[in-house]
């Protein structure tokens, strides 16, 4: 390693152009890297859904789930089989083996399923599809005292509206109930006129639809024949005819039953601020970026407030960008606070244009590793972020180390270069080992198992790149910049020259603790060795003994306060929906309480 310092404290330009390199680099890099909330991964699961009207759970698991759990369960590269059953839905989540190939798992599950002939009749077709991760942005909540149908509608244009914005790729409509057209027969009417219940669904079948009536050929091409009769709403059912009498008298639909153009018979009830609400829910599928997402649906609320019926609110009341700024901000925060201290500390030691190359050479790797980090597929996020924190005090000692190696030859009167490429070489073994050991520990975390673990490998390529760029401006950059600082002279200002006193002094003072105290207790560790080993021998075992008896708790996540208050009240199965409107409806108003008392800017929603 004596050849490359050498060459760098010889070439001064280098090491300058390498610094402006990775500096320019990591600055024209930081727009084009994803930035999210939470980093991707594959989800590796294929989901089966199930619809089965007016069933309760237990039918739904005994119909539904356990049938195509027996059709699917060994199947090559299933890991693990999960089914939910509710009232009216089964669903039964299919887990893939890692690295499996997720497209002949779909469709060999999709053909076992498809095969399946007990079903129940009154059950719809099964629907499989294979989960892909989605990046949740922001969740927009649409209120208004509007009907059903007039808020639904209004949910599904600003929907279409939002969806086709820059930097959102897709927008679901929360909580709506589906459409339906129901048809209601009366057992007296049917036997008015002779007819049975069989008799009324056959004609609606027969009447209702679109067929090919295939093509008629002519010179100037074929004219396709089509006959449409499919009905979409209540006026179109009811003139269906039923009956039709050798007179030509007919009966139609709505002579012997009530078409209601409604909604599906589903209770569910969503609000907002006590007022009917849907939620628009907006995700990106590829290449997010956080704040461009938030400040495009940010802007898009503002400017759709304008043309919205009067009574209609629209509001932002979930933002991944908050969070996102808020680490940020944090990583800023200590990066910034960090830095000053070490410079603060430093000049109680050292130089203090020393301690400022010092200082710069930490934020020049950190920059630099935002310039590679866009080449490992990682993003800005939760977790990278937190890595950023996690290595930031590391760094700081490989750049301390060689600075302080530094200035203690140049202070034994090795001036200028010698002294730069002595005080590098005098620690680039220990520099070396402390980095790679370091480097080491955290390269297993590209080998984990799991879902979570794919999240997890923003820690190790955040830390290893910054560790390696950290090696590389404390051997090459630090050193080529050290050995050019010009000699100590007396400052024109009497202030600075009162500070300059203090600081040797202390510096002194620091340097005979460490030759008279230090010293001699190090020494004495190492005739002891065998019985400092010992030591923290002991109390490794005694933190593991803490960590296996329980003492020391664990988790992938901490236990921190969210930002959101969640009431979930479960009542007894099968008991009257008015009886959960009642609940909600207490629940609603103890929360619009606490938002009058606690929450008096009008910029905040506490429910939603």
């Amino acid at each position: 390693m004596g050849g490359p310092v050498r060459w760098f404290v010889h070439n001064p330009i280098a090491a300058n152009l390498l610094m402006i390199f990775l500096v320019i680099g990591g600055l024209l890099s930081i727009p084009s890297l994803d930035k999210q909330f939470f980093p991707q991964f594959e989800l590796n699961r294929v989901s089966i859904a199930m619809v089965y009207p007016g069933a309760g759970p237990r039918e739904v698991e005994e119909q539904i789930c356990v049938r195509v759990e027996e059709a699917v369960h060994d199947l090559s590269g299933v890991r693990e089989i999960r089914c939910t059953a509710r009232e009216g839905l089964g669903t039964v989540l299919v887990e893939a083996e890692p690295d499996y190939d997720m497209q002949r798992l779909s469709a060999e599950i999709k053909t076992r399923v498809d095969a399946i002939n007990t079903f129940p009749a009154e059950a719809e077709r099964p629907i499989v599809t294979e989960l892909a991760f989605r990046h949740f942005m922001a969740a927009v909540s649409l209120a208004g005292d509007l009907g059903e149908r007039d808020l639904k509608q209004l949910g599904e244009k600003l929907r279409d509206d939002l969806a086709a914005q820059p930097n959102v790729s897709v927008v679901e409509l929360d909580t709506p109930r589906p459409y339906e057209v129901s048809v209601e027969v009366s057992e007296y009417t049917l036997r008015r006129y002779g007819l049975t219940f069989s008799d009324v669904v056959a004609a609606i079948r027969g009447s209702s639809l679109n067929l090919p009536a295939g093509s008629i050929k002519d010179a100037g091409g074929d004219i396709r024949l089509q006959t449409r009769g499919q009905a979409y709403d209540r006026f179109e059912f009811e003139r269906i005819p039923v009956l039709t009498a050798s007179d030509g008298t007919q009966v139609l639909l709505r002579d012997v039953a009530t078409v209601v153009d409604g909604f599906e018979d589903v209770d569910v009830r969503t609000r907002f601020n006590d007022k009917p609400s849907h939620t628009l829910q907006v995700f990106v599928t590829s290449n997010p970026d956080t704040l461009a997402t938030s400040a495009t649906v940010h802007q898009w609320v503002e400017d759709t407030r304008l043309r919205l019926p009067p009574g209609v609110e629209l509001s932002v009341w979930r933002d991944s960008s908050v969070p996102f700024k808020g680490r940020v901000d944090t990583l800023l925060k200590n990066g910034i606070g960090g830095l000053i201290l070490v410079f603060l500390v430093l000049v109680l030691f050292l130089r203090p244009r020393l301690a400022m190359w010092v200082c710069i050479g930490i934020g020049v790797a950190f920059v630099g590793t935002l310039f590679l980090l866009q080449y490992t597929n990682t993003s800005l996020n939760m977790i990278s972020l937190f890595a950023f924190l996690l290595i930031l005090g590391i760094v700081v000692d490989d750049a301390i180390i060689v600075g302080e190696s530094v200035h203690a030859r140049q202070e034994a009167g090795e001036r200028g270069i010698a002294g730069a490429i002595n005080g590098t070489q005098a620690v680039i073994k220990p520099v070396m080992f402390a980095v790679i050991s370091t480097m080491i520990f955290f390269v297993p975390m590209f080998f984990m198992p799991g879902d979570m673990a794919q999240a997890a490998i923003a820690i190790p390529s955040v830390v290893l790149l910054a560790l390696a760029l950290s090696l590389v401006d404390c051997l090459f950059i630090l050193p080529a910049h050290l050995a050019h600082m010009p000699p100590v002279r007396p400052s024109r200002f009497s202030f600075l020259r009162r500070l300059e006193v203090h600081r040797l002094r202390f510096a002194d003072g620091m340097t005979r603790v460490a030759r008279e105290r230090y010293r001699p207790f190090l020494a004495l560790c190492l005739r002891h060795n065998l019985m400092i080993i010992a030591l923290f021998g002991s109390l490794l075992i005694i933190s593991l003994a803490f960590y296996g008896g329980g003492w020391l708790r664990s988790a992938f996540f901490p236990s921190i306060n969210s930002d959101y208050v969640v009431a979930e009240v479960t009542l007894p199965e099968g008991g009257a929906f008015e009886d959960t409107l009642k609940v909600l409806r207490q629940v609603e108003s103890a929360a619009l309480q606490m938002k009058r008392e606690y929450n008096q800017d009008p910029r905040y929603n506490v429910l939603g």
